[in-house]
């Protein structure tokens, strides 16, 4: 499978995003709402519902949850923050926050590309700027896209720039999880719309795939990550099905998305926040 139909995936998908929207719509809606598909009303309610606090008005860390992350994938939002709670990481969020523009940039032709990443650039300037009101120096991203954008938009302060994954780890580096024996299939996902929007920007996925095989207990087997979760994601069970394995974990909230209705049934997933959350717990198997 080429790039080019990987990519043509990702542009169907936020083609569904726009629902009808030109360009300047979305960007017309950002401005007004912050968030590229909903109010800022529903957001806050979708958060309520899951049990998230409201925001402390200070804190060291603001936490970026992305424009779909708690609509999509609200329990990896959820587990995230009961890991940040229970490690005593300080903490806030914004009650408005500014979308980081990849869905702009997914749909961007070559020619209207340069323009939507200025734009993307110029909201995530403005969640920095909101984040350093509320006294926070650096900023968390529940969304793999987000944080690609943003260590792009914001490269004089990448390294405050953090997918919230590394946040937890860096808390945790030196403590030894464990956990039942378990054959678990992990996929790292393909990461073509990152590399073609956002080169300059790379997430520590080696990283994540070391921590797992840290983990006492857990057998790790790596799912062949050419294939792309948005066009793929049938193929991506189907072959963890036929390697007998137990789980599929994704260090990407991204692809953990893409693969919730396939797996619908067939096999259980896990995000990485799930996982640490449960063997810190001792409560693995259970949600």
């Amino acid at each position: 499978m080429n790039d080019e139909k990987k990519l043509n995936a990702w542009r169907s998908m936020a083609t569904v995003l726009a629902f009808g929207r030109t360009t300047v719509e979305q960007i017309e809606t950002i401005r007004k709402y912050g968030n590229h598909g909903v109010s800022p009303v529903l957001r806050a309610a979708v958060l309520t519902a899951h049990g998230i606090p409201k925001p402390r008005e200070k804190a060291e860390n603001c936490v970026i949850f992305g424009c779909y992350r708690p609509f999509t994938t609200p329990f990896f939002v959820r587990d995230c923050l009961r890991l940040l709670d229970l490690l005593n990481i300080d903490y806030t969020y914004l009650d408005r926050e500014y979308c980081c523009g990849s869905p702009l940039a997914a749909a961007a032709s070559k020619d209207e590309l340069n323009d939507v990443l200025g734009t993307g650039r110029e909201f995530n300037q403005m969640n920095r700027d909101l984040a350093r009101q509320k006294g926070a120096t650096g900023l968390a991203y529940c969304c793999a896209a987000c944080v690609h954008a943003a260590k792009t938009a914001l490269s004089d302060d990448s390294d405050h720039q953090v997918y919230i994954i590394d946040l937890i780890l860096d808390k945790l580096e030196n403590h030894q999880f464990r956990i039942p024996h378990t054959v678990l299939g992990y996929f790292e996902g393909c990461h073509t719309a990152a590399r073609r929007n956002y080169p300059q920007a790379r997430l520590n996925w080696d990283r994540y795939r070391r921590r797992l095989d840290e983990i006492e207990g857990a057998e790790i087997v790596d799912i062949p990550s050419k294939v792309c979760c948005k066009m793929s994601a049938g193929e991506i069970v189907d072959t963890a099905l036929r390697m007998n394995l137990a789980k599929i974990v994704c260090p990407c909230s991204g692809c953990y998305s893409s693969l919730i209705a396939p797996a619908q049934g067939k096999i259980q997933l896990v995000t990485i926040p799930e996982l640490l959350l449960q063997s810190y717990l001792g409560v693995w198997g259970r949600s």
